[in-house]
């Protein structure tokens, strides 16, 4: 052991030290809380900088990770302090953190001249570390996975949620680029739609210089941009990958990186199945992997699971960003700081005022705050209220999102009432138009507080300064080490500032609102995040017993599983027949059959009574075999031809009859919010499915569905049935939101699967002449006109597509159904300068000017 790595040791045991970086603690507490307390004394202020110098010397994560800590404890106070700017400046510049370095600087322009010593090694890693092709510098453990990025061919990597996973990522793939002169073809697989959009748009921007590379979301190629020396970086979820995979067609993938990958092995989530389902198709295509994932100690676990080297992997646990945690208990009335030596302090804040929205609006101040709520109704229902404690905020950027809601969605939805006092409301399903105007109005300030589910914990970039938490739970289960962190970690803004704010808060005794604080707030205490252990590996938790049951149709090993919990089970029991009928030798059926003294029999009697080509069965692993089968063996398939005329009854007529065939009222009729609530409900899919393939706009669908239910007269809200008062703004939020997740969840998921598995079996048994059409293609894009089809391929919106098409169609040339040539010029020329279409299609078109 080094003399240093020996002195940050002893640092870090110190009760000398301990005593002054609580002090620091306590004293930013006090900063924040708007309390005075005296500042540390002038040796204190000395030996506490002298310590983090030390500690900043060392290899050691933790020592790294309380230098930093420390320096961005004392700012507030000591920022013009010319003792504090000597010894900070050298800490971060050790660290390796140039964003944090770059901000102090901003802070004092007067900054002290360097030692030559200092100018020295700024020197050096500037050099080493910057970014290929840019201006700016990586931090040193950004640079250190750059560097194994490149050195291997298969790759996994964590680090804390404000690491800058995605800059890595995309530093890499412009080395990849100019490396091996624009050959290779790239995917970025994200966990959910709603991670897409922001994606594409983050790389069409980054990336538009390059001429020869597209960045596309959908999983098919379109004519327009398939020229002979075209390369492409695709932005997918795990769907849209397995259908691209699905194509022999499209070009070949030589990259696929993952991120958020730790969605692989979610025990809770129903799609985490598809996710390690579609990438092991991509691993079977000889597709090099990399995985990208917050905070988790054994990120070669990836690796295993796609039996790869488990030696190419990095842990990161220095933080760029530090955070200070807090637990605000309205109920019990007290407030604590939760140390980083893992003591609670008690702040004696005057806590007369339990109300949260007043805690909320003081402790944000000139900065911003992200508040997590769990469910969506929370958070529509938090913010609603919120908004209603402000004055009205007229600002012209939210105006005009303010009038798109009213023009897109309806004049009575929510979001405009809360956007009026620069408040919003965040989650998955919100139109993607509508989401991405509300994160541009939170990145540029104009509103100051967000209101949100989980979306954060898929990887949407939304940091902020201070983020109140709510809740301990996603859903109905308390918060893991992973995703608390994962979530927690939004708090600080890189570049922005050096630290950020958890604000833990229990406004109500309730459940899972941090109602158990003694044993709740053990996930915020303890910063060491558990080793995950995957039981596609494992097996706990009778995880391959149930796969088996799941096979034979017998009962599960758990009384009262949960609807999630059965679906994970099934669709790993799909997969793994798959691979049976495949002959793979991947690491669940390898383990299933070693696991499971069943699991060889199982398979093999499945595989006999199996006549569905395997090919079918590979593209719909969340569909149970034995519908397939039905279907395939049935014997008047004939008439069950998808129809070219669409309506409502030829739309409910099918849904019937997949519903019969699928048995929905088995497999879709489970859990909190059921697909299939009765043979009722399918006339409400019905009336919404019609209007979404026959290119109906949002905002008519909504005014549909609104008549639909009141001429029903009631609706269900949480499974219950209540009268439906079409003058209700409450009753018209509901079916607003509904409405959109439904268009999102069921229409363009659920029901997409559903009816692309059906077309398959109808064209592998009665052939493509006399199969009908596709109605799966139509479900995703929300039409059945080609034209509206091919504009969105090429990245343009569906409302946009119908509205060139209807107003400015002379900008295009078609050839039979496929686009050949698009006048982008023409089109912005024609277009009415102060409308909302303009200036999207003008954000749209901006990256295609280079390319032209």
């Amino acid at each position: 052991m080094s003399i240093i790595e020996e002195l940050a040791g002893k640092t870090l045991s110190d009760d000398y030290f301990k005593e002054l970086f609580l002090k620091a603690e306590i004293k930013s507490a006090y900063n924040f809380f708007q309390m005075q307390k005296e500042k540390l004394n002038a040796k204190e202020f000395t030996d506490i900088l002298r310590f983090a110098d030390i500690l900043s010397r060392s290899e050691d994560s933790e020592s790294k990770n309380k230098a930093y800590k420390i320096v961005s404890l004392l700012i507030d106070d000591y920022k013009d302090d010319p003792i504090f700017r000597a010894f900070s400046s050298s800490i971060l510049l050790k660290l390796g953190n140039f964003p944090a370095l770059s901000f102090l600087e901003n802070s004092n322009n007067d900054l002290d001249k360097h030692s030559s010593e200092m100018l020295f090694e700024r020197a050096i890693k500037e050099t080493f570390q910057q970014i290929p092709n840019s201006n700016f510098i990586f931090t040193d453990s950004q640079y250190a996975i750059f560097e194994e990025l490149k050195n291997n061919n298969h790759f996994s990597f964590s680090g804390p949620t404000s690491l800058g996973k995605s800059f890595i990522i995309k530093a890499f793939v412009r080395f990849l680029i100019s490396e091996h002169k624009g050959t290779d073809n790239i995917i970025i697989l994200v966990p959910t739609r709603a991670l897409i959009n922001q994606t594409v748009l983050y790389l069409k921007e980054e990336f538009k210089d390059v001429e020869n590379y597209r960045v596309l979301a959908h999983p098919l190629v379109p004519a327009f941009y398939r020229q002979e020396n075209s390369r492409y970086i695709f932005v997918f979820t795990p769907e849209r990958l397995l259908a691209y995979l699905s194509e022999p067609k499209n070009p070949k993938i030589d990259y696929l990186f993952v991120d958020e990958a730790q969605k692989i092995i979610s025990e809770k989530d129903t799609r985490s199945p598809l996710y390690y389902y579609s990438i092991l198709q991509a691993e079977r295509k000889s597709i090099k992997l990399f995985f990208a994932s917050p905070n988790i100690p054994n990120p070669e676990i990836f690796l295993q699971l796609f039996e790869k080297n488990t030696d190419e992997k990095l842990s990161i646990k220095n933080s760029p960003v530090s955070q200070n945690r807090y637990f605000l208990d309205l109920t019990e009335k007290k407030c604590l700081l939760l140390s980083e030596f893992n003591t609670e302090q008690s702040i004696p804040i005057k806590l007369e005022n339990t109300n949260f929205f007043y805690w909320l609006k003081t402790l944000t101040g000139e900065q911003k705050s992200i508040v997590y709520c769990n469910t969506k109704e929370d958070t529509i229902n938090f913010a609603l209220q919120f908004a209603s404690t402000l004055p009205d905020k007229d600002n012209e950027r939210i105006n005009e999102v303010i009038d798109l809601i009213k023009d897109y969605l309806h004049k009575k939805y929510f979001l405009i009432d809360c956007l009026k006092k620069g408040v919003a409301f965040h989650f998955g399903s919100l139109p993607q138009r509508i989401r991405e105007k509300v994160e541009k109005l939170f990145e540029d300030r104009d509103i100051d507080y967000v209101f949100c589910t989980s979306t954060l914990l898929e990887g949407v970039n939304l940091p902020a300064k201070n983020i109140f938490i709510l809740s301990n739970a996603i859903g109905l289960t308390k918060f893991s080490d992973i995703d608390f962190w994962n979530l927690a970690g939004r708090a600080g803004r890189l570049t922005k500032e050096l630290s950020g704010n958890i604000i833990c808060t229990r406004i109500e005794n309730k459940k899972n609102r941090w109602d158990k604080p003694e044993t709740d707030l053990s996930v915020v205490k303890d910063k060491t995040i558990k080793e995950i252990n995957p039981l596609i590996i494992s097996g706990r938790k009778n995880f391959f017993e149930n796969i088996g049951a799941s096979l034979s149709g017998e009962k599960f090993t758990k009384k009262n599983p949960s609807n999630n919990e059965i679906s994970v089970w099934n669709q790993y029991a799909n997969i793994a027949l798959i691979h049976e009928l495949r002959s793979d030798d991947s690491v669940l059926r390898s383990n299933f059959i070693s696991k499971n003294d069943r699991a060889k029999k199982l398979l093999q009697d499945e595989k006999k009574k199996n006549s569905v080509p395997e090919r079918i069965l590979a593209i719909s692993p969340m569909i149970k075999a034995k519908y397939q089968n039905g279907i395939f063996n049935s014997n008047n398939l004939e008439d069950e031809v998808l129809p070219i005329e669409i309506n409502y009854q030829t739309v409910l007529d099918k849904l019937k009859k997949l519903s019969s065939y699928y048995r929905w009222d088995i497999e879709e009729s489970g859990g909190r919010s059921p697909m299939y609530k009765s043979e009722n409900s399918l006339n409400y899919y019905a009336t919404i499915m019609n209007n979404w393939l026959n290119s109906t706009p949002l905002n008519l669908m909504i005014t549909n569905a609104i008549v639909f239910y009141t001429k029903q007269g009631v609706y269900y809200n949480q499974n219950q049935e209540q009268p439906f008062d079409a003058s209700n703004p409450y009753h018209i939020n509901f079916v607003i939101n509904e409405l959109i997740t439904n268009i999102d969840n069921i229409l363009r998921f659920k029901f997409k699967n559903y009816f692309e598995n059906f077309y398959l079996l109808l064209d592998k048994k009665l052939g493509s002449k006399n199969a009908g059409v596709n109605w799966s293609e139509y479900l995703e894009y929300g039409t059945t006109d080609y034209k509206v089809i091919e504009l969105q391929n090429i990245g343009i919106p569906r409302h946009l597509s119908m509205f060139i098409l209807k107003k400015h169609s002379d900008c295009l040339t078609f050839e039979e159904r496929y686009l050949v040539a698009f006048n982008h010029k023409k089109l912005l020329d024609s277009v009415d300068k102060k409308s909302a279409e303009f200036k999207e299609l003008n954000e749209i078109f901006a990256y295609e000017k280079d390319k032209e």
